[in-house]
């Protein structure tokens, strides 16, 4: 399983979590600002207690440290749009510098560190399927089956399904498992 495509399905997510705010207007950016939180903090923690630790020997600790520095400062930038929600002075330059901030991030994440993750530590990469699978699990992170069928094989998707106690697993195809799947961590 390559667990970078699903956080690069993570980062599709946010980055139109910050178009719907932008067009949104007082009172109604509130439940996208919320859900925006949600999906930064939980996605950070991923990154920070799963993938970083696991990446180091492939990627360096520079490339860990850098991207452990890039959280702290979107926490600090995100701390502030949630502060200044929905609509007091300021929002809108908060908004910004955390979108710059994640936009950074993310670029960094896609153009440098998977590239070298997906090139050099493929073991890597399946040694922190299962508990990555299980950290989003616990964070409460959902997950679409598209992106589940698009980052697996028949065979990953079979063993986390089985790990996830997912009934009658063994005789479901790829669709049917990344959707029993989804639906479980949903």
């Amino acid at each position: 399983m390559d667990v970078t495509r699903i956080l690069e399905t993570d980062h599709r997510e946010v980055e139109e979590l910050f178009a719907k705010i932008e067009q949104a207007e007082g009172k109604s950016r509130q439940p996208l600002i919320d859900e925006l939180a949600t999906s930064l903090r939980a996605h950070m923690e991923l990154e920070e207690r799963v993938v970083y630790p696991a990446m180091q020997p492939v990627t360096g600790k520079e490339d860990v440290e850098e991207g452990k520095t890039e959280h702290d400062l979107a926490r600090n930038s995100l701390a502030e749009v949630v502060e200044l929600a929905p609509d007091t002075p300021g929002f809108g330059a908060a908004l910004a510098a955390l979108k710059a901030g994640i936009s950074h991030h993310v670029e960094d994440e896609e153009d440098d560190v998977f590239p070298k993750l997906r090139k050099d530590g493929a073991k890597v990469l399946e040694e922190m399927a299962t508990p990555f699978m299980k950290k989003r699990m616990e964070l409460g992170m959902p997950m679409g089956a598209d992106a589940l069928a698009a980052s697996s094989s028949k065979e990953e998707l079979l063993a986390e399904a089985k790990g996830a106690d997912v009934e009658g697993a063994a005789s479901m195809n790829k669709d049917e498992l990344a959707g029993a799947l989804a639906e479980k961590m949903s």
